[in-house]
C-alpha cells in the first residue's frame, strides 16, 4: 500500500506539472480558436476530398479516419518532452530525484494524451455534424474509449522515439512529424491498410492506431462484438509493447547520459 501511495503521489505531481505547463502555452481561447479549429480544418479538408468523389461512404471513411488520428498527433508531442527538459535544465533534477525517471516522464507528458482524447472526440463530433454522418446510437458513445486506446499506443511510440532523440535535439520535430505522418499514411486513415504492399501492411499491424481504427469502423458499421473486441485486444497489445519498449529505451538513454556525464548539458 505504501508503494502504491508513493507511485500515486509521483504520478499526480508529475501530471499536475505537465498540465501547468500546458496552460502556459494556451489560454482556452487560443486553444479553441487556434489549435482545435486547425484540427477541424484538417478533417474537413480530407472529408471534402470524399465529397468530390461523390461517395458518401468515402466521406465517412476519410472523416472518421482523420478524426481518429488526431489523438495520435497530440499524444506523440511527448517526443519533444525529453529535449525540452534538457533545454530547461530540469532533466538532471528529475534523474537525481528519488523516483523512477520513466514513471515521472510518462506522467509528466500525460496531458498530451488526455488533451488528445478530448481534441479527437471533439473533432469526431464536429466532422459528424459537418458531413451529416449517421452514427449508430448508443454505440457512438464508446468512441472516446477507442480513441483513448489508440492514443495510448501512440504515446508509447512517442516515448520510444523521444528516448532516441534525447541526444539529438535537432531531430525532435522531424521525428514527430515523420511519426504521425507515417500513422496517417499507413494505418488505414485515408486508404485501407491492404492497399499497401504486403511488407508495409505487415508493418502497419505493429503500429499504433491500425487496430483501434479498424475496430472503431467495425463498431460504427454494426459488426459483431467479437470482431470489435478482437481489434481492441490487438491494439492493447500494441500499446503495451510500445510502452514497454519506450520505458526500456528511455532508461537506457538516461543511463548512457549519466555514464558520459553529459546529462546536465542543455539543448
Amino acid at each position: 500500500m505504501n508503494a502504491l501511495s508513493r507511485w500515486y503521489g509521483i504520478v499526480a505531481t508529475a501530471s499536475r506539472i505537465g498540465f501547468r505547463e500546458l496552460v502556459t502555452f494556451y489560454t482556452w481561447r487560443t486553444w479553441v480558436f487556434g489549435w482545435f479549429l486547425r484540427l477541424i480544418a484538417q478533417v474537413v479538408f480530407f472529408g471534402t476530398i470524399g465529397l468530390l468523389s461523390g461517395s458518401e461512404e468515402r466521406v465517412r471513411y476519410l472523416a472518421v479516419g482523420n478524426a481518429a488520428v488526431v489523438v495520435c498527433i497530440e499524444a506523440m508531442v511527448v517526443i519533444t518532452t525529453t529535449v525540452r527538459e534538457r533545454g530547461q535544465g530540469t532533466l538532471a533534477l528529475q534523474v537525481a530525484a528519488p523516483a523512477d525517471f520513466a514513471l515521472t516522464y510518462l506522467a509528466r507528458g500525460a496531458y498530451c494524451l488526455l488533451v488528445g482524447i478530448v481534441s479527437s472526440t471533439g473533432v469526431f463530433a464536429a466532422a459528424a455534424m459537418i458531413f451529416r454522418l449517421s452514427m449508430p446510437f448508443p454505440q457512438v458513445l464508446l468512441v472516446p474509449f477507442f480513441l483513448a486506446l489508440a492514443g495510448c499506443s501512440a504515446y508509447g511510440l512517442g516515448t520510444a522515439v523521444g528516448a532516441l532523440v534525447l541526444r539529438r535535439p535537432g531531430l525532435q520535430w522531424l521525428a514527430l512529424n515523420t511519426g504521425y505522418m507515417s500513422l496517417m499514411t499507413f494505418c488505414g486513415v485515408n486508404v485501407p491498410v491492404d492497399h499497401w504492399p504486403a511488407p508495409i501492411a505487415a508493418l502497419a499491424e505493429l503500429l499504433p492506431l491500425t487496430h483501434a481504427l479498424q475496430a472503431l469502423r467495425d463498431l460504427l458499421a454494426g459488426a459483431p462484438a467479437s470482431t470489435v473486441l478482437a481489434g481492441l485486444g490487438c491494439e492493447a497489445l500494441v500499446a503495451l509493447a510500445w510502452t514497454a519498449l519506450g520505458v526500456v529505451l528511455l532508461e537506457r538513454a538516461v543511463a548512457g547520459e549519466r555514464r558520459r556525464g553529459t546529462i546536465e548539458l542543455s539543448a
